[in-house]
């Protein structure tokens, strides 16, 4: 197996990393808003809590251990 092989087998996954963070975020803002443990007035809130799980997401996809 040569080395190109090997690293063509070996990637990071930075958009499945999004894409699970911003699942994870309108989760927590959903779980945040039943229990009423945050009340909202204004949309900046929302998107604190979801831009930084995307962005921790992103984060653990690119830093993250790799998949072959």
């Amino acid at each position: 197996m040569s080395f190109l092989t090997e690293a063509r087998e070996l990637r990071r996954h930075p958009v499945q990393g999004f894409f699970g963070g911003l699942c994870v975020g309108v989760g927590a803002i959903v779980l945040l808003v039943l229990f009423g443990a945050a009340a909202f007035t204004g949309w900046w809130p929302f998107a604190v809590i979801l831009g930084g799980c995307c962005l921790l997401g992103v984060l653990v996809g690119v830093l993250g251990p790799r998949k072959p």
